[in-house]
């Protein structure tokens, strides 16, 4: 078999490939390899002129073009700050039980997860610039912003106050507050006043608190993701998700292994 046939060959199978790939970046890459080898046939049947042109103009513009054009798109983001076992930064890796749901709903769309770790107080305003597709991190449905988009709740939680030391020593809460600045506190023993949900407050009662006040919010409340305001699409997209995970007691497998 010759070095043409062999191309030739080659030829329907990278189309098939580059066609039948949900990840974006993935069928760039097929319709690159697919531009060389119609480069390298075109030079094997003695048209060199048309195999530079097609190398130049379809393997590296018209490539590195899409690359450049699927940098947002290809990507699902989503801003948050830290919260334990929901999503947090483990051995330079985000892990966790929203990590995971959402990097199952960004395969199923053909996306990558991309994970931006904000100040907590940010992530509506963040959301709200478009700068992030999905806002999560502990997102408490009952005492958001009623201006958002919001999903259905998926995993039952609670809000619980805690303060304590001379108010007056509390600095005033900024955008650019994190959850572990919380923590800082308490481990220095210094005022806290914070309202923290359930995964938050077991990561801050593992520090002692005592010489602290902690009250439970009355209320039933929940988990849930709040979707950027022009998205109103993949709100319903996600919200399917979270259903199908449910009844298939995929949720309830992965909601065992994290918060258990």
């Amino acid at each position: 078999m010759t070095a043409g046939t062999v191309l030739l060959l080659l030829l329907p199978v990278l189309a098939i490939f580059s066609l039948s790939q949900r990840r974006r970046l993935s069928a760039v890459i097929g319709m690159g390899l697919l531009s060389l080898v119609f480069a390298a046939t075109y030079l094997f049947s003695h048209a060199p002129d048309v195999a530079i042109t097609e190398t130049a103009i379809g393997a590296a513009l018209v490539t590195f073009t899409y690359v450049l054009a699927i940098r947002k798109t290809g990507r699902l983001v989503l801003v948050c700050d830290e919260a334990p076992r929901l999503v947090s930064r483990e051995g330079g890796k985000i892990v966790g039980l929203e990590e995971e749901i959402l990097a199952g709903f960004a395969r199923e769309l053909g996306l990558d997860l991309v994970v931006r770790i904000v100040p907590r107080d940010d992530v509506s305003a963040v959301l709200g610039r478009g700068e992030a597709d999905i806002g999560g991190g502990g997102i408490i449905g009952e005492v958001r912003d009623k201006a958002e988009l919001a999903t259905v709740g998926f995993l039952p939680s609670a809000l619980y106050r805690v303060s304590g030391g001379r108010m007056s020593d509390v600095k005033h809460r900024t955008e650019e507050e994190y959850f572990e600045d919380t923590l800082e506190a308490i481990r220095e023993r210094r005022p806290v006043s914070a309202t923290l949900d359930l995964a938050r407050f077991l990561a801050a009662s593992r520090l002692n608190l005592s010489g602290y006040t902690v009250e439970r919010v009355e209320g039933e409340f929940s988990y849930c993701f709040l979707v950027s305001p022009d998205q109103p699409e993949l709100l319903s997209q996600l919200n399917a998700y979270l259903e199908r995970l449910t009844k298939s007691n995929e949720m309830e497998r992965l909601i065992g292994r994290y918060m258990s």
